[in-house]
């Protein structure tokens, strides 16, 4: 495996602000005459959670090594949030789509095949991978970058995801708050997912639990019933039991086995029905 960090910033040339982050860590198969030294391989880009507050470890690296196990190489991107800096959006679809604008002009040198580039988030995560999964409708992305290439991954990964600012369908403010700012709550509709999604978005792979206590099931159903009377694939999965956060459900993930006792048996199974959708949308071929 080859991997190393890429400033998506320094890559594009692209004006940093004070305290953003924009980097992409590569998890890339390395190649090998006993195998297949021209395989173009799918590419899967992960973006954890952290409300837009910070960036989650247990969503990062443990779901790449998943991915790139399953047959993807795989690529984490580390972006922008609260916690170090006063930077808000739209800089954080910005760095997403910078994100899928490398892959697409570095496939040759990476290994992937330029059209089977999916994205999975979590939680914050999620969102932001939905608003990239609908970039085309994002406004003002274009005053900080212009991608050269088509900036939309083929198929989003949505797990546990927030979707909407409104209270009233179980939303989850203080990821906007985050991610837009207390004085620009003008944003906050402009970057609900429900109003982004349209005919022309990526096709959706959605999960969560009955008993989220943090980023409620509402969001998945939602977005769910979004993608579908914009009559794009969508597939959605509630599992029973599990708390937020679950990552890829299991004791890797966690330093104790609370969480996994607490869950549903079958919640680690997202990944393979994740994998499944993914083939049926032609991005993925099992590798066993």
């Amino acid at each position: 495996m080859k991997t190393e960090i890429i400033d998506l910033y320094e890559y594009f040339k692209v004006k940093k602000p004070e305290g953003a982050r924009g980097y992409l860590t590569t998890y890339v198969a390395a190649l090998s005459p006993e195998i297949d030294p021209g395989r173009k391989l799918p590419a899967m880009i992960v973006i954890p959670g952290g409300a837009y507050y910070m960036v989650s470890d247990r969503e990062a690296e443990p779901v790449a090594l998943k991915f790139f196990a399953a047959g993807f190489n795989a690529f984490v991107l580390n972006y922008s949030v609260a916690c170090d800096s006063t930077v808000k959006y739209p800089y954080q679809i910005a760095e997403a789509e910078m994100a899928v604008a490398y892959l697409r002009l570095n496939a040759e040198k990476l290994h992937i095949d330029a059209e089977k580039i999916a994205a999975v988030g979590f939680s914050a995560g999620g969102h932001l991978c939905a608003m990239l999964g609908s970039c085309h409708n994002c406004p003002s992305v274009g005053e900080v970058f212009k991608p050269p290439v088509c900036a939309k991954p083929n198929a989003v990964v949505l797990s546990y995801p927030v979707i909407t600012c409104n209270p009233e369908c179980c939303g989850h403010i203080d990821s906007f708050r985050f991610l837009c700012g207390e004085d620009r709550k003008d944003l906050y509709d402009k970057v609900d997912i429900l109003n982004l999604i349209d005919e022309n978005s990526a096709p959706a792979f959605i999960w969560s639990t009955f008993n989220d206590g943090v980023v409620p099931c509402d969001n998945a159903l939602l977005a769910a019933l979004k993608y579908k009377e914009r009559k794009v694939p969508v597939s959605v999965h509630v599992f029973g039991k599990g708390q937020h956060g679950l990552s890829v459900a299991d004791a890797t993930v966690y330093k104790n086995s609370d969480a996994v006792d607490n869950m549903s048996v079958s919640a680690p199974e997202w990944v393979r029905l994740a994998l499944e959708w993914l083939e049926e949308q032609g991005i993925y071929t099992k590798l066993y």
